[in-house]
């Protein structure tokens, strides 16, 4: 990933990937193309990302969030999103229908080529969207789904092709990480196309502000030169709730299925570190009576976090590694960004965008953002004026404030 905005600015702007590409032929290959650059998958060394979070120094251990994507933790977390008072998945969701044609319209007027969702999952959300897109362009256009799981792609795409058939768009999907999906885009027989991002769900905010910049700036530049990419704009759904009541309702839900989701993390990292001789030291570690779920509403910070705390001390060995907690340790494993309009244009303005629209839920202060690519970068607070500006390029950007 790109590490710094003004990094960029020390090579000469590519005027080619401004332009629309609707004279290019349209990207071929396999439905599910694997782009990894690894073959491993990310769940390959999760028994020893656990044993390296519990090994920090106190105050500083952790749980991998992925504990909570097992098999199982899948189930539960569909149970959350159920809960009337889980609001983020339900108010995205109304938010989406609410607004499908305006958001559509917006997309199709950049003349993008191509439409990349990011963490796709099962494409619940997908087909409605996709649909009124179909309606406002004439040119072809490909959808690629972008996920690290193979088999939730396969069966998601077939699911997409039986409920809706496009005029326009072809449908396809990535296998791989963000990372690899980010390089797959920058590649040259891919980077002259022009491109439209979308990451829903409000997943941007679980990172840290400065991991956020690197991300999007992954899109929006390629990650080993730092040229600027060919991008359209980035659908980005975020979560500004500052609300701490209806936060920690949606994430402790009525019914305990909150902390049955993310107590099942226990059950799964037994599963990973349990075979052989240390099977009695994995269970004594790892027994749900040691823990208990927390969660906490932190404003200063904008995130709702969760975890999981130690009720007695606890001392194991596994894998030659001892590992010792003391009782109340608190260990997170997952969080959830409430990022307000202005933490939003902050962070965005650092990866070279900026907002240029945006619909909202006035309840939940949940939004779409549009953003583009931004005249004006902004890194360490100052503001730099891009080459294109420079050289007087009437590029015009309408705000939808």
């Amino acid at each position: 990933m790109a590490t710094s905005v003004t990094s960029t600015m020390t090579r000469p702007l590519d005027k080619h990937t401004l332009r629309h590409s609707h004279d290019l032929p349209l990207p071929k290959g396999p439905e599910v193309l694997d782009i990894r650059s690894s073959q491993e998958s990310l769940l390959h060394n999760l028994d020893s990302k656990i044993l390296e979070g519990l090994n920090q120094p106190q105050g500083s251990k952790s749980f991998p969030s992925l504990l909570l994507w097992g098999e199982k933790g899948q189930v539960f977390y569909d149970d959350v999103l159920e809960a009337p008072e889980y609001y983020p998945y339900r108010v995205e969701d109304e938010l989406l229908q609410q607004r499908v044609d305006d958001i559509a319209r917006t997309v199709a007027s950049t003349g993008t080529d191509m439409l990349i969702e990011l963490g796709a999952g099962n494409m619940t959300k997908t087909a409605q969207f996709l649909s009124a897109i179909d309606n406002y362009i004439s040119s072809p256009l490909v959808y690629y789904a972008l996920d690290v799981d193979q088999a939730l792609l396969e069966r998601s795409i077939v699911a997409l092709k039986r409920r809706v058939t496009f005029r326009h768009i072809e449908v396809r999907a990535l296998f791989g990480t963000y990372d690899d999906g980010a390089n797959w885009l920058a590649s040259p027989e891919i980077a002259a196309y022009r491109r439209t991002l979308m990451f829903l769900g409000s997943s941007i905010g679980n990172d840290e502000q400065d991991a956020a910049v690197r991300f999007l700036s992954s899109f929006t530049q390629a990650p080993e030169t730092g040229v600027p990419q060919n991008v359209a704009g980035f659908l980005l759904a975020v979560d500004g709730c500052q609300d701490a009541a209806k936060i920690e309702a949606a994430y402790d839900v009525p019914g305990g299925y909150s902390r049955r989701w993310v107590k099942q993390a226990l059950e799964y990292a037994r599963e990973l570190l349990g075979e052989g001789i240390d099977r009695a030291e994995v269970d004594r570690i790892f027994d749900d009576n040691n823990w208990k779920f927390e969660g906490r509403w932190l404003p200063e910070r904008q995130r709702y976090q969760t975890y999981l705390t130690t009720t007695c001390s606890l001392t194991a060995t596994i894998r030659g590694q001892t590992i010792t907690m003391e009782e109340g340790e608190r260990l997170p494993i997952i969080s959830s960004g409430k990022w307000t309009r202005e933490t939003v244009d902050g962070v965005s303005l650092k990866a070279g965008l900026s907002i240029e629209k945006s619909w909202k839920n006035p309840e939940f202060d949940y939004n779409i953002y549009w953003l583009q690519p931004s005249l004006k970068r902004v890194d360490s607070g100052i503001v730099i004026i891009d080459e294109l500006e420079a050289e007087g390029h009437d590029q015009v950007h309408h705000r939808n404030e």
